[in-house]
């Protein structure tokens, strides 16, 4: 079988699919990944040409979705969510550039980290299921962002080893792993690998 002749290692064809929203129609030469907030002194934008001309790291790191084996939790208790059974796993060779590098060029400190966290937005815009929002005098409307964050010591520490990937198992990624660029971070649910 196929996932005999890889191994450990998940074919990009056969990695388990969750996305939050449809597919967004990117193009490599016109994508840009925007680097800024408060705690950048000198923020910038890079495209994919110059992301992957960066220092890369590659490692293999296996994502497992939030909702694996979901369909069991539905037995016993009722919850949101598609009704996975246990099949969303699987492990590729990710290469990108380690998001502490891209932090770095924006002038980020390393000193005073505690309480302060790196976000991270999606492009696509997606309709809002959770409703207004926390906050009265900013509300959310219809369609949302899907963010997550990290803890900034976390980011800027090189032995969690987060990166922003542009290629998967030595090819660039496919749209429905996050073309053209995926945060992964290791040892984090696959969910938060926007």
């Amino acid at each position: 079988s196929v996932l005999n002749e890889h191994k450990f290692i998940t074919p990009s064809s056969l990695h388990y699919v969750r996305n939050h929203g449809a597919c967004p129609q990117l193009k490599w030469e016109e994508h840009t990944i925007t680097v800024g907030g408060p705690l950048v002194k000198k923020p910038y934008e890079i495209g994919m040409d110059a992301l992957a001309a960066m220092e890369p790291r590659e490692l293999p790191v296996t994502l497992v979705c939030a909702g694996n084996r979901r369909k069991e939790q539905n037995m016993i208790r009722q919850t949101i969510g598609f009704n996975w059974g246990p099949s969303g796993v699987s492990t590729n060779v990710w290469k990108g550039v380690m998001l502490r590098d891209l932090l770095l060029k924006a002038g980020v400190s390393e000193k005073n980290m505690a309480g302060k966290h790196v976000e991270f937005i999606g492009i696509e815009d997606l309709p809002n299921k959770v409703g207004p929002g926390p906050f009265p005098d900013h509300q959310w409307g219809k369609l949302v962002k899907y963010g997550t964050s990290v803890p900034l010591a976390r980011a800027m520490n090189p032995a969690y080893d987060i990166i922003i990937a542009y290629e998967a198992n030595g090819e660039v990624l496919q749209p429905d792993h996050g073309f053209p660029v995926r945060l992964i971070i290791p040892g984090y649910i696959g969910g938060r690998m926007i």
